[in-house]
Order: C-alpha cells, then sequence, then structure tokens
C-alpha cells in the first residue's frame, strides 16, 4: 500500500512483519520526525510504539478482536490532543459489531446506523478449559483498584 502511495506522490512509509528490524526502525523514525508524514502499516504497529502527535488511522482491515481495536486507534488523540480514526467494517467482520457498538458507546462515540445493521449481539466467549462465559458490565460498575502485593524475593 505505501508502495501506491508513494508512485501516488505521497511521501509514505511502512512498516510489517516482512521487513527487517532495521528497515522498520527507519521508517518509524522517517515518521516520527515528520518527513514522512504517512505511516502503512500493519498489526505489528498496534502495541508498544511510542509514536506522539498522530492525528489519523485508518485501519483498512478490522483487528481480530475489539482490544486491537482501540489499541490501533489509541494511536490518536494522545496527551488531551485530538484525533481521528477510520475503520473500514465489513460482512467478514460482523460477529464483532456487538462489542464495537458497545465500544463506541461506552466512548460516547456515535454509532453508525449502518453497523447496527449487523446486529448488535454480543457473543459468549468459549474456552476450552473453562467453557462459555459472559459478564454485562454496567457502565456506572465502580473502577478496578490496583492491589499490590508484597514482593516475596524481599524477604529473608
Amino acid at each position: 500500500m505505501a508502495i501506491i502511495l508513494v508512485r501516488k506522490g505521497w511521501k509514505a512509509v511502512s512498516i510489517h512483519g516482512n521487513k527487517a528490524q532495521s528497515e522498520r526502525t527507519r521508517s518509524l523514525a522517517l515518521f516520527k520526525e515528520g518527513s514522512c508524514p504517512l505511516l502503512v502499516a500493519t498489526d505489528v504497529a498496534a502495541r508498544g510504539l511510542d509514536i506522539p502527535d498522530v492525528e489519523v488511522v485508518i485501519n483498512y482491515s478490522f483487528p481480530l478482536t475489539t482490544e486491537d481495536y482501540v489499541h490501533r486507534i489509541g494511536r490518536t488523540g494522545r496527551a488531551g490532543k485530538k484525533g481521528v480514526a477510520h475503520t473500514f467494517f465489513t460482512q467478514q467482520n460482523k460477529g464483532l459489531a456487538g462489542e464495537l457498538v458497545n465500544v463506541l458507546r461506552e466512548a460516547g462515540q456515535v454509532v453508525p446506523t449502518d453497523l447496527t445493521k449487523f446486529g448488535t449481539h454480543v457473543k459468549k466467549k468459549e474456552s476450552k478449559l473453562y467453557g462459555a462465559h459472559f459478564k454485562e458490565i454496567a457502565v456506572d460498575a465502580p473502577k478496578a483498584t490496583k492491589i499490590t502485593f508484597a514482593d516475596s524475593d524481599d524477604e529473608d
């Protein structure tokens, strides 16, 4: 995709699993410094990258989980800044429509009518070890609290 953009006259770089780490590092550096304003990336960029001032994320494909979706779009609007994320959602993704609707509602975002046409049911998750499980969590539920345990390595 980056090659297509470059051929059309855009400054673009890419990172993906088939690139050597040194090439990925160089692409990220060019993007971070702003000399190359477009970065095309696969899930290799979904987590763990610290890239400030990303204004727009376009998800050409919807990730396998809504958790990964949240990480992808979380690249925008950091530190109180605004950002925009566009995601292509197709018939192949319809099994995640209910989860996506919930994520959008919880974030106070507009839920597109076309998205609700895929259905808003959230499928129960099934584990080979634990069976089916699903728990609705109310929006006004108490927030989680961090529990710190004494480090057993410090004991005599």
